[in-house]
Parts: structure tokens; C-alpha cells; sequence
């Protein structure tokens, strides 16, 4: 059935209120193959303003035709104030340069990007006076599959690579996703390039005890950065509410599985041995809280 998620008047809505495309149409983090995350430090005098310049850009995106792709705006939570996130889902690395000719060439969005909407504190473009310069990154995800499948188990169609969806064996009807989740929990890691791959079983394998553990609750996701640091890997774990959040910490703390997993010896003795935490750099494992943003009603 095609419908769209609308905004709830007892609670916030997920991302793909942000869409009018249809929620069985979306591209999210479970289908798509090529993932952009951005992020970005508003200037306080301007965070209203840069709130609703972005609001509108991605609203406007969605509503055109680049070959499918999703614009999902967020806030950070727990974290630095004033910080926004965007997830930007693509079918391959292509389909950029057709955000990039509507960006250089639609009339409406030109308008929007160098209009007065922000007031100007520094002759800056529109959006750039929103924003704390250089504070603009992004980085590429692209969903990791060498550990879960035979490279020709699936046809990936018009995809660069199989979906993320394809890691968990959870059904279409508990999965959560960029599109659906309440709160998304974007954790990040450098593994060690002397255990690189050891480092990924882990993270296969404390990902496999969230998505079995907690269907329907949380699904987690597992990214390589393309593009950027080599070894840095990505985790996209979506939750349906913050109570889920209460139950993946507890079950961290508690469950026999999980309790296991971090005495288990994944590094072979023929190495020198050891747990999993030998084969991340210390201190760079991150995580940040992102909600979807939430639109006012009629926007």
C-alpha cells in the first residue's frame, strides 16, 4: 500500500514525513546503495533561519525527480548544540551529479540558496552565512557486504552495492530504517589496519545480536567511509523510540550474548591474541544521537 507517513499530533514524526514521495518508495538507509552524511555547526545568531533555509532546500529536493534519491534533515541530540545532519540516499555514485545540475542550474533553487532568507552578517552566499565556516562535511557510506553473503548471491539492479537491509534477517515488516526510526544512532570507529578485518567480524557480529535481540525495536547497519579514511567504519543503528535506546544500553550491560561477545578472542593467538578492543584505535569509536527534524505543520 502507498502512503506516506504523516506528522503525528502526539509525537514526532519520522524523516519520511519530509517526503512526499510514498513510503514504500523511499530510499533510505536499508535500500539504497550510496549514502551521503553531512554535517553542519549553525551560527547561534542564525539557527532558526539556517534551520528553515535547509528545511525548505530539502523539501524541495524531494519533491524532484533525481532518479529516486531521499533528503532526510536531522538535529543532534546529547551533543553539540545547533549541529544539523543530513542522510542523502543514492542508487550509485552517478546519480550526485544530478543534484549537482539542479543545484547549478534549477531557477528555484538558485533562488533559495542566494535569496535574503539570512540576513547578512559577512557577504556571504545565503546558506553560508547560516553556517560556521568550514564546519560543512561530509562523508561517504557505502553498506558492507564482504562478510555477510557470496558477492553473487544477490543483483544488486540499479544499485552500486547490496543494501544494508541484506545484513539483518529481520522482516521488511520489523526493519527500521533512515526513513522510519524516531532516533537514529550514528557510531563511528577507526579499526586498526593490522586488524582490519578482524575489526569488522566484530562489528558483524555485535551487530548481529542487536538486529536478533531487538526486532522491531532497532536495526543496525554496518558502513565502510569511501572516499575519506581508510578502515573507518560506519554503524547507522535506528531506534523506534528512546526507550529502545534504554534497552540496547541494558542489554550491553546485561545480556549473557553481549557480555561474550566482549570477552570473545577475536584476534587469532598466531597475532598475539585479544579482544575485540585491540582491533580499534583507542578513543575514536563516536556516536551521535540524530532526531528527525521536524517540519511545521503545513510546511
Amino acid at each position: 500500500m502507498e502512503q506516506r507517513t504523516a506528522r503525528s499530533a502526539a509525537g514526532p514524526s519520522p524523516a519520511s514525513a519530509q517526503s512526499p514521495v510514498p513510503a514504500d518508495k523511499l530510499l533510505h538507509s536499508g535500500n539504497s546503495g550510496f549514502t551521503i552524511a553531512r554535517s553542519a555547526q549553525l551560527k547561534y545568531e542564525h539557527r532558526v533561519e539556517g534551520r528553515k533555509l535547509f528545511a525548505d532546500v530539502i523539501a524541495y529536493m524531494n519533491q524532484a525527480d533525481l532518479n529516486g534519491a531521499s533528503f532526510y534533515f536531522y538535529e543532534e541530540a546529547f551533543g553539540k548544540q545547533d549541529r544539523v545532519h543530513w542522510l542523502i540516499h543514492w542508487k550509485t555514485p552517478n546519480d550526485y551529479a544530478i543534484s549537482l545540475h539542479m543545484v547549478d542550474h534549477d531557477e528555484k533553487m538558485i533562488d533559495m540558496l542566494e535569496s535574503d532568507a539570512v540576513v547578512d552578517d559577512a557577504g556571504a552566499g545565503v546558506w553560508g552565512r547560516a553556517v560556521v565556516e568550514g564546519s560543512v562535511r561530509e562523508r561517504i557510506l557505502v553498506p558492507q557486504h564482504g562478510l555477510v553473503h557470496e558477492e553473487d548471491d544477490h543483483d544488486s539492479g540499479e544499485l552500486w552495492v547490496d543494501p544494508a537491509r541484506l545484513q539483518t534477517g529481520q522482516p521488511d515488516t520489523e526493519l527500521l530504517h533512515s526513513a522510519n526510526a524516531l532516533l537514529t544512532l550514528h557510531r563511528s570507529g577507526q579499526a586498526s589496519h593490522e586488524f582490519r578485518k578482524e575489526a569488522r567480524l566484530y562489528a558483524f557480529a555485535w551487530q548481529n545480536e542487536v538486529n536478533r535481540k531487538l526486532p522491531g525495536r532497532a536495526t543496525s547497519y554496518l558502513y565502510e567511509e569511501t572516499f575519506g579514511v581508510m578502515d573507518r567504519l560506519h554503524w547507522l543503528i535506528h531506534l523506534k523510540d528512546f526507550d529502545a535506546y534504554q534497552e540496547l544500553l541494558e542489554l550491553e550491560r546485561t545480556d549473557k550474548g553481549f557480555l561474550a561477545l566482549g570477552e570473545r578472542q577475536f584476534i587469532a593467538e598466531r597475532k598475539g591474541g585479544g579482544t575485540w578492543g585491540r582491533s580499534f584505535v583507542p578513543g575514536t569509536i563516536e556516536d551521535t544521537v540524530l532526531l528527525p527534524y521536524q517540519l511545521r505543520p503545513g510546511a
